[in-house]
């Protein structure tokens, strides 16, 4: 069974004899190719990115002459320190070298998601640009896919600030509209995106997961959700996250292992093909959580596990899970550090 027959079998669960499974080379110091072109603290524009070619040479260091992170394939992709959907629906950028982050903020200005003109909209315009110039230079030589995309209910949390919270208690309707809002600019921005991803083998390679489909596929998440209930999920965010679902043909939804308390409305999201868990290393821990990563096997869908994983959680998961609709992506903060020193 050659490589892209086990990740097309993963999408549908189908029988395998091994999960998939890598070691990513990018840990999570997302910033490092900024610090590398000199770009300063504060507030930072599309106009004060460097541009996109400029970044070459780190994508280079990075494939370093092979896509293959084991099973998994390393994607060029628009750098992932950028919180394009929350710059996308206008929230302030800010660079902070001191703690290696660029981080969004609620802009002072009130904002009107009614009238963003995706055409003309200058961080938009950016990732498009970086996807073009990664797509010709690189050609077939790696996939070229999705950036990390945060969902509605982040992008919500960005632009609102604390105000989000309040507004979910008084005001979940107003919240339910705002999400909706965000999830059609949502859908359109990997639209356009998919206008300039090349084919990679027939299919794509979706950027935050390594894992290659026949079709397009969309991965996106809801951090904020571990700060939610559960009934706040259902009532607002469920529509959002189906309707992302059923924009593309294969679909990915991130949640991290503190946030598995709405997993059970998540396993209900119709056309969802996979859930992928971060397994935090601030808990819970993996052997509590496997009761968990089994029900999503269950519910028939595909499990991504992502996170520091030790050589005895890789054997716990192998106990206890199927390898059928199963990968395992493990980061090391070390091996990204080592390349990029």
């Amino acid at each position: 069974m050659n490589l892209l027959d086990r990740h097309r079998r993963f999408w549908g669960g189908e029988p395998v004899k091994q999960p998939l499974m890598g070691v990513s080379r990018e840990g999570s110091f997302f910033l490092q190719p900024f610090l590398t072109l000199g770009v300063s603290d504060g507030l930072l524009t599309p106009q004060t990115v460097p541009v996109p070619r400029s970044f070459i040479p780190y994508y280079e260091n990075t494939l370093a002459g092979d896509p293959l992170d084991g099973d998994l394939f390393w994607v060029a992709k628009p750098p992932r320190a950028i919180p394009w959907m929350e710059a996308i629906i206008g929230c302030d950028v800010q660079v902070s070298r001191s703690s290696t982050t660029i981080t969004a903020r609620s802009p002072i200005q009130s904002f009107n998601l009614e009238a963003i003109d995706l055409v003309a909209n200058p961080w938009l315009n950016l990732m498009n640009e970086f996807t073009t110039e990664l797509a010709g230079y690189f050609g077939q030589r790696c996939p070229v896919g999705q950036t990390l995309m945060r969902g509605p209910s982040d992008m919500l949390a960005a632009l609102m600030g604390q105000d989000f919270y309040v507004e979910l208690v008084d005001h979940p309707q107003k919240i339910k509209t705002l999400a909706q809002q965000c999830t059609q600019i949502w859908i359109r921005v990997l639209q356009e995106q998919y206008e300039r991803f090349p084919r990679f083998h027939g299919g794509y390679v979706a950027g935050t997961s390594g894992l290659w489909a026949p079709d397009k596929i969309a991965v996106y998440q809801e951090d904020i959700a571990g700060f939610i209930s559960t009934s706040m999920y259902q009532n607002i965010f469920f529509e959002c996250d189906a309707a992302i679902a059923a924009a593309f043909e294969y679909s990915l939804i991130h949640l991290h292992s503190a946030s598995l308390h709405i997993l059970g409305a998540v396993l209900d999201i119709p056309g969802l093909n996979a859930v992928n868990i971060v397994v935090d290393p601030t808990g819970p821990n993996l052997d509590v959580i496997i009761p968990d990563l089994r029900r999503i096997q269950q519910a028939g869908k595909a499990l991504h596990l992502h996170g520091d994983l030790s050589e005895h959680e890789i054997e716990l998961v192998n106990e206890n899970l199927s390898p059928d609709g199963l990968c395992i992506w493990i980061v090391r903060e070390e091996n990204y550090e080592s390349t990029h020193k």
